[in-house]
């Protein structure tokens, strides 16, 4: 057998524990079908309650690339409202009025059985789904938390309205036994037809373990109802560029992961991102913090957030943090954020903490443009 897993009985075992989950979720989020939807397109996005200060990033790019047919924002927040800290809701809907946003949280019984859990795809999931039961546009984006836009999507919007298709991602998926030519969109950044989605069963749109003419496959969300349910005329993509777009793919996922395994040695090649998108949002000493920690501790416990959740960077690899560190480099050009030296310390001490030789620390493939960012933060802006 191909796929994410080579044998069968392992795959019946995963599809048993999955199944299991997908029981306990079933009633978690319910909705009624969209009878009469309104014009445009409203961008939902799935809060990490323990990293608040992400949020500010993301809606200030969120921001700055708005199109008119964006009416709203809903951001769900993974937690009670108790939960939230004081002046986070009336702060961010006061930093952007003109994005129309509403805040709203899990019940008590979602919070309790997401945290008991503590899987990053069950708090997506359940989060979007949130959202999507008080979404009342035609046409909703899934915008990703960890996901910084630095372009406007007027175009690919327009495209995906002239498509005719349910879905348009950013690209097709390829991983966990799912192929390229099965043609089934990455959900992050991907338009959807709110009343298709509103059609289906919440847990539909849950993660799905299945066997396709002999292929192990784990679909993602919402990918195994576009497999079951959508022509391959209702898929399409309309690709970002690299420059149009920062995302550090699985941020909260690893930092959710290290939630559930304080400190075990896991995948972390965006975790150092997460400073930076504090730093974005206005809480500058979230780098120096995190300089500090790097420089002070040993890197498979780490309390690199300040938060106390041990962070393992023994996984981090010198391309990692060339790649890290060539977003932060290409944010801060976007968003006019002049060269910091807080930044470029920063990105020694990550590759320190990798014991990275003194040849290979800060030479990354960096643009021209993004040299000159570098050399400026380097002398001290």
């Amino acid at each position: 057998m191909k796929g994410k897993h080579k044998n069968i009985i392992v795959h019946f075992l995963a599809t048993a524990q999955r199944e299991r989950l997908r029981s306990k979720l079933a009633k978690l989020v319910e909705w009624q079908p969209l009878a009469r939807p309104e014009g445009g397109c409203t961008a939902i996005i799935g809060a990490c309650s323990k990293l608040p200060d992400i949020l500010m990033a993301n809606l200030r790019c969120l921001s700055s690339s708005k199109w008119s047919e964006l009416k709203r924002v809903i951001v769900v927040m993974d937690c009670v409202k108790t939960s939230i800290p004081p002046g986070l809701e009336s702060g961010v809907k006061n930093a952007f009025p003109e994005l129309h946003i509403d805040l709203v949280y899990y019940s008590v019984a979602q919070s309790a059985l997401a945290e008991r859990v503590k899987l990053p795809f069950v708090y997506s999931w359940l989060s979007w789904c949130i959202a999507l039961g008080h979404t009342t546009t035609a046409n909703v984006l899934f915008h990703d938390y960890d996901s910084l836009l630095l372009s406007t999507l007027n175009e690919k919007y327009r495209a995906f309205e002239a498509s005719g298709a349910k879905v348009q991602g950013i690209r097709w998926y390829n991983g966990h036994g799912v192929e390229v030519d099965d043609h089934l969109a990455t959900t992050f950044e991907a338009f959807m037809d709110t009343v298709w989605l509103r059609s289906l069963d919440p847990i539909s749109l849950f993660n799905k373990m299945r066997i396709i003419n002999g292929r192990s496959i784990d679909f993602d969300t919402t990918l195994d109802a576009q497999y079951r349910l959508l022509r391959r005329d209702e898929r399409t993509t309309a690709p970002m560029e690299p420059d149009e777009i920062v995302h550090p793919s699985q941020m909260i996922h690893q930092y959710t992961m290290f939630r559930h395994s304080p400190g075990a040695r896991l995948p972390c090649f965006s975790i150092p991102m997460i400073p930076f998108f504090c730093y974005l949002s206005g809480r500058t000493d979230a780098i120096d913090c995190a300089t500090q920690s790097l420089k002070q501790e040993q890197r498979h416990a780490l309390n690199l957030l300040g938060d106390g959740t041990l962070i393992n960077l023994s996984a981090l690899t010198v391309e990692q943090v060339d790649w890290q560190l060539k977003q932060m480099v290409r944010a801060c050009l976007s968003l006019s954020v002049k060269p910091d030296h807080r930044i470029y310390s920063y990105g020694l001490a990550l590759y320190r903490a990798i014991d990275t030789p003194l040849q290979y620390i800060w030479r990354g493939d960096f643009t021209d443009r993004q040299r000159i960012w570098i050399l400026a933060a380097e002398s001290g802006g």
